[in-house]
C-alpha cells in the first residue's frame, strides 16, 4: 500500500513538474517567437504580450504546451523537450528576424518546404550567427547529458514503463495538433477562439503577424482546402470535358489566321482607377479622365466587374493572371494569393503559357514584396524576373504622394521593353492611387461635391487626372515601338472614401465596375465588351489579334457567352442589367457550365489534375 501510494505521489508529483515546466517552456518560447518577430525590439514584444493582445498571447502559449507535451510523451523527458522547443523557438525565431530584416516578410508554414535546401540557407545567414547557434546546440547537448548523469538515480522511477500514461498523452496531444493543424477548415473551434481577438489582414502577412502574433499569423497560413469536391468528379467525367472543350477550340480555331507570337503583351491593373463621374450623386467641375474617355470609344474596351470595393487588389489580379474567378473557392478563402500561395504553381496563368513561347515574362510592382506573397506567387507563376520599388529603375512621385507615380511605372516598362530581345508579357501593377488621399495634392484646382469627403476625392481626382496624361503619354510611346504591342488596361477597385449617400444612390453594379480597354499599335478587331469579370480580358486580347485559342481559353469564351460578370454572391447573366445572389437563380445553362467551372478548379487544386495531363491549358 506504501509504495503504491508513494508510486501516485511521485506520478503525481511527476505531472506537476512536467506542467509548470512546460508553461514557463511555452511562455518563454512564445515570448522569443514575438521578439525575433520584431527584430528583437523587447517593448514591442512585451507590450504584444502584457497589454495588446494578451488573450492571444495566452492562447498561443496554450499550442506551443500542447506541442511541449506532445514532445515529452514522445521522448520521455520533460527537460529535453523543453530544450527541443526553446531550440525550435530559437530557430524559426532567427529565420523569421533574417526574413523581416531582408525581405519584410514572416517565416510562413510553405519556408518548411526549405528545409531541404540546407546549403542554399546557410549561405543566406551570417557567420555570427551560425556560431551563436552552433554554440546553443553544443550547450544544449551537454545539458542534456550532465542532467542525465547526475539525476540518472531518481530516473528509476520514471522509466518504471509508464507507457499508458505516455502513450495517452501521445495520442491525445496527437489529435490535439492535427485539428490545431486544421485551423483553416470551417468550423475549426481554435480558429473560433482566436477571431474574436484577432485582426487578420490578408493582404499582408507582415501585419497579420504583428496584429496576431507569430502563432497566429502561422496558423492563419497553413493549409486549407479551396475547393469542395463536386458530386461527379472523376477522371471520366474530367476527360469528357477536356474532349468537349477541345472540339469547341478547333471550331473556334478554324476561323482565326494568327498565333499569339511576336506581340509585345503588357496588363496594366491599375491601383484604385475607377470613373467617379458614372455614379449618380457626385459632381466635379472637371472630367478627371478625359483621354481614356475619349479612347475607350476607339478601341475594344468597356468595364471590368471588381470583387472588392475600396479593396481586393490581389483577387483582381488573380483573376485576370489565371482565368480562375475566386467564386468557387470555399467561403474561407478570402485572399487565394495569400491562402493559397502553395498552389498556385498548380493553376495555368499567362506568364507560364507565354514563357513556354520564348517570351520574356516581368512583373513589376511599385511597391514592396510584402504585399499579398507576391515575391512567392510571382516565383510560382513563372515570371523571371520580379521588379518591386527597392529594384525599378524609375522611382518618381507626384508632388506629395507617398507612391512611385504611374508615370514612372510605365517608364520602367518602356525600359524593359528596350532590354529584351524577345517579345514580352509584363505585368504592371500601379501604386499611385493608393489610398489614403490627404494631402497628396496640397493645390488642386478640383472640386468634387456628393461624395461624403470632399477632401479625399479632390485629391482622388487629381491622382486619376495624372493616370490619364500618363497612359497618354505612355500609349504615344508605344505607338512609336518597332515590336507589335498590345496593352490591357482596367482599373482593380473603386477607392472606399465614398460616404452613404453615394451608397445608397448607386446599385452594387455600379459601385463595382471599372473602366478596361485593349489597346495595340497595329490593326485589331474593335468591340466593346460591356461589364466583365477580370477572367474574361485575355478573351479579348485574343479576339483582337485574331488568335487561336486552347481548349481552357474556348471554356472561357463559352462561359463569357452566357455570364460575362460575376463573383460570389453577384452573378450578371448575357443580357441582363440586374444581379443574381445565387447559382440557381440562373438559367440552367449558366448552372452547367458553373459546374463545370467548380470542376476544372477542384482538379488542378484539390483533384488529380486530369485536365492538365490533357494538355486542357495549353
Amino acid at each position: 500500500m506504501k509504495e503504491r501510494k508513494h508510486v501516485q505521489r511521485s506520478l503525481l508529483l511527476d505531472s506537476i513538474k512536467t506542467a509548470v515546466i512546460g508553461i514557463v517552456t511555452a511562455f518563454v518560447a512564445n515570448f522569443l517567437l514575438q521578439l525575433f518577430q520584431n527584430k528583437l525590439d523587447f517593448s514591442i514584444a512585451r507590450l504584444f504580450a502584457f497589454e495588446w493582445h494578451t488573450e492571444i498571447f495566452l492562447m498561443s502559449m496554450g499550442i506551443l504546451f500542447i506541442f511541449y507535451l506532445w514532445l515529452t510523451a514522445l521522448l520521455g523527458s520533460r527537460w529535453t523537450s523543453s530544450f527541443l522547443v526553446l531550440g525550435l523557438a530559437l530557430l524559426l525565431g532567427t529565420i523569421t528576424w533574417q526574413k523581416m530584416t531582408t525581405r519584410g516578410e514572416p517565416f510562413y508554414p510553405s519556408d518548411l518546404r526549405m528545409i531541404s535546401e540546407v546549403s542554399f540557407l546557410v549561405k543566406m545567414v551570417p557567420l555570427w550567427l551560425l556560431v551563436v547557434g552552433a554554440s546553443l546546440i553544443v550547450i544544449v547537448i551537454l545539458a542534456v547529458v550532465l542532467y542525465k548523469k547526475k539525476f540518472q538515480r531518481n530516473e528509476k522511477i520514471r522509466k518504471e514503463k509508464r507507457w499508458i500514461i505516455r502513450g495517452c498523452t501521445f495520442l491525445i496531444t496527437s489529435l490535439l495538433l492535427l485539428y490545431v493543424s486544421l485551423f483553416n477548415q470551417e468550423g475549426n473551434k481554435v480558429r473560433a477562439a482566436f477571431d474574436p481577438y484577432a485582426y487578420w489582414i490578408p493582404y499582408s502577412q507582415q501585419m497579420n503577424y504583428y496584429n496576431n502574433g507569430f502563432i497566429g499569423g502561422f496558423l492563419y497560413n497553413l493549409r486549407m482546402k479551396s475547393v469542395e469536391e463536386p458530386d461527379n468528379y472523376s477522371k471520366e467525367a474530367m476527360e469528357k470535358l477536356v474532349a468537349k472543350y477541345q472540339q469547341e477550340a478547333e471550331k473556334i480555331n478554324q476561323t482565326r489566321d494568327q498565333t499569339f507570337e511576336g506581340i509585345n503583351l503588357i496588363f496594366i491593373m491599375n491601383e484604385s482607377f475607377s470613373d467617379p463621374m458614372a455614379l449618380e450623386g457626385l459632381m466635379a467641375n472637371e472630367d478627371p479622365i478625359p483621354y481614356i474617355r475619349d479612347l475607350k470609344k476607339k478601341t475594344v474596351s468597356g468595364n471590368v466587374f471588381a470583387e472588392g470595393y475600396g479593396g481586393g487588389t490581389a483577387n483582381s489580379e488573380y483573376e485576370a493572371l489565371t482565368g480562375f474567378s475566386i467564386e468557387p473557392l470555399a467561403t474561407n478563402v478570402a485572399t487565394p494569393y495569400t491562402q493559397l500561395a502553395t498552389k498556385m504553381q498548380k493553376l495555368p496563368n499567362i506568364s507560364r503559357l507565354l514563357s513556354q513561347r520564348s517570351y520574356a515574362t516581368t512583373a513589376i510592382h511599385p511597391f514592396d514584396t510584402t504585399m499579398y506573397k507576391r515575391s512567392e506567387v510571382y516565383d510560382a507563376f513563372g515570371f523571371q524576373t520580379f521588379l518591386d520599388k527597392d529594384t525599378m529603375n524609375y522611382t518618381a512621385k507626384k508632388e506629395q504622394n507617398p507612391y512611385i507615380s504611374d508615370a514612372a511605372a510605365y517608364q520602367e516598362v518602356l525600359h524593359r521593353l528596350k532590354e529584351t530581345d524577345q517579345s514580352d508579357f509584363i505585368h504592371l501593377v500601379t501604386m499611385q492611387n493608393h489610398m489614403g488621399y490627404f494631402g497628396k495634392y496640397p493645390s488642386t484646382s478640383f472640386d468634387v461635391n456628393g461624395s461624403g469627403d470632399h477632401e479625399q476625392a479632390r485629391n482622388y481626382f487629381q491622382d486619376l487626372r495624372y493616370s490619364d496624361q500618363a497612359i497618354e503619354t505612355f500609349l504615344n510611346a508605344v505607338d512609336h515601338l518597332d515590336e507589335k504591342t498590345m496593352i490591357v488596361f482596367w482599373g482593380d477597385h473603386l477607392p472606399g472614401f465614398y460616404g452613404e449617400s453615394i451608397k445608397e444612390n448607386n446599385s452594387i453594379l455600379a459601385l463595382h465596375q471599372t473602366p478596361a480597354f485593349v489597346y495595340a499599335n497595329f490593326e485589331t478587331t474593335k468591340a466593346s465588351f460591356g461589364t466583365i469579370s477580370p477572367i474574361f480580358l485575355m478573351n479579348h486580347v485574343l479576339t483582337a489579334a485574331h488568335a487561336k485559342v486552347t481548349p481552357y481559353q474556348a471554356f472561357l469564351m463559352q462561359l463569357e457567352s452566357y455570364l460575362p460578370a460575376f463573383e460570389k454572391g453577384r452573378y450578371l447573366e448575357k443580357g441582363t442589367e440586374e444581379l443574381k445572389e445565387m447559382r440557381t437563380d440562373l438559367k440552367p445553362e449558366t448552372q452547367v457550365l458553373l459546374q463545370e467551372y467548380s470542376e476544372l478548379q477542384y482538379d488542378l487544386l484539390e483533384g488529380k489534375q486530369y485536365t492538365k495531363e490533357a494538355d486542357f491549358y495549353e
